[in-house]
């Protein structure tokens, strides 16, 4: 039971796996620049890591299973499934592939991910809050780790690195 219940907690919370897979990433490349003697905004590359973890990898995996595995998604949040699971789900699936383009393609781009991305996170949040509020939903998906680091922490924290980012606005930067 200790590793299923394991599995279990990574799986729920992969949210956070992609944070720190995206600090790790980040540190890596800063160090590669660091050796090589090149300038670097090391806000940016952040950002530009978190966006493809946390959102495109992190929103691709929630929206196949609100698109596909509505049985599972659903009760996680307290919801029962429904045909909007399958819309939210493809919604996703989009911010997903913006989010993961996003690394390669500029300030930009990356600011206008970070604009959906943080609307998106923040609108859940309050839906979050009011089924909170209204209806004592206190599922995990609803009221756990997901509203307080995924809906709130997350887009505040894109929008902070998008300006610190700035200087990167008139830059062909890619990194």
């Amino acid at each position: 039971m200790l590793i299923a219940d394991t599995i279990h907690n990574i799986l729920s919370n992969l949210f956070v796996a992609f944070f720190v897979i995206a600090i790790v990433t980040t540190l890596v490349k800063t160090r590669r620049l660091r050796l090589e003697r090149r300038p670097y905004n090391g806000a940016y590359i952040f950002w530009g890591e978190l966006l493809f973890y946390s959102v495109g990898i992190g929103f691709l995996w929630s929206g196949i299973f609100h698109a596909y595995f509505q049985s599972i998604a659903a009760p996680s949040i307290g919801w029962s499934p429904s045909p909007f699971e399958f819309e939210l789900g493809w919604a996703e699936i989009g911010v997903a592939i913006v989010a993961l383009m996003a690394l390669w393609r500029g300030f930009e781009f990356r600011l206008a991910t970070t604009i959906i991305a943080a609307i998106f996170g923040l609108a859940a949040a309050a839906q979050h809050l009011q089924q909170i509020a209204c209806c004592q939903n206190y599922a995990p998906g609803n009221a756990g780790l997901i509203l307080w680091f995924g809906d709130l922490f997350l887009p505040l924290l894109f929008v902070l690195l998008a300006v610190l980012s700035r200087d990167e606005a008139g830059s062909n930067s890619r990194l």
